[in-house]
């Protein structure tokens, strides 16, 4: 098997296409957005990548039959622009496969001539919050400024790891520039909640109207959650504290 195999289906004429990729990352919080996307858009598959870089498995599905792991490509036609959905259950396993796969992602992207990339991920800081805010990246200035309406937060610092940075870092060499949002998140678990606010952010961003209904109510799921782990956590603070106050309390000798 060559090392990526790419498998055309069809090859529809696109209107100034954006690539929008929601592969698995931190919280999953760019596949769930991707894939809400997907199903609410009814976005049509065109493309399949197949790699050796992806884990070595195949998929038993509803019917009984099996489907090895892939990449997928989907079109929806906007107004103003097609949209191409990049989704997939893996990214690359070594860094080495990431740089192939994002240099063929990117390849097809020239091919249909995509005039903008957006990559969703999410950004783990560890803490629990129940209002994510949606933090971006962009490859050139100027982008700022065209996003900045959009709720979106922009801070230096830190680094964007996998397919959401590489097909910015590599597509700024081809000439092709976008922008990563990131969701806040715990970083430990399905975050739901906080692919909901990228979504929000980047249907804002791209003048398209998704119902979030069942996306919403996955988020209240990851709400559950977010209270559980919330518990666990104060529940280890008054352990830690009550343990700290035991040992400040408690004599020393020195023999």
């Amino acid at each position: 098997m060559e090392n990526v195999v790419v498998k055309i289906l069809k090859e529809p004429k696109l209107k100034n296409p954006i690539l929008v990729e929601g592969l698995p990352g931190i919280g999953l919080v760019g596949k769930l957005a991707a894939d809400h996307m997907l199903d609410e858009l009814k976005a049509k598959k065109f493309i399949e990548i197949y790699s050796p870089y992806l884990p070595p498995q195949v998929f038993i599905q509803d019917d009984g039959t099996i489907r090895l792991v892939n990449m997928e490509f989907h079109y929806w036609r906007g107004k103003k622009s097609d949209l191409i959905l990049l989704t997939g259950e893996f990214q690359g396993i070594t860094p080495d496969s990431q740089y192939q796969l994002s240099e063929k992602i990117l390849d097809i992207a020239e091919r249909f001539n995509v005039s903008k990339i957006f990559t969703l991920g999410g950004l783990g800081t560890g803490d629990i919050t129940t209002k994510p805010r949606v933090f971006g990246a962009v490859t050139k200035k100027e982008l700022i400024g065209e996003l900045e309406g959009s709720g979106i937060v922009f801070k230096g610092g830190g680094a964007i790891f996998g397919a959401s940075g590489l097909l910015l870092g590599l597509g700024l060499l081809r000439g092709i520039h976008g922008a990563c949002l990131m969701g806040e998140t715990h970083g430990q678990i399905i975050d739901a909640k906080s692919a909901e606010a990228v979504l929000r952010v980047l249907t804002r961003v791209l003048g398209i109207e998704i119902d979030m209904t069942k996306l919403a109510e996955k988020a209240k799921e990851t709400e559950k959650q977010i209270g559980k782990v919330s518990r666990v956590i104060s529940e280890q603070k008054k352990a830690l504290k009550r343990q700290q106050e035991f040992i400040d309390e408690t004599p020393s000798y020195i023999r």
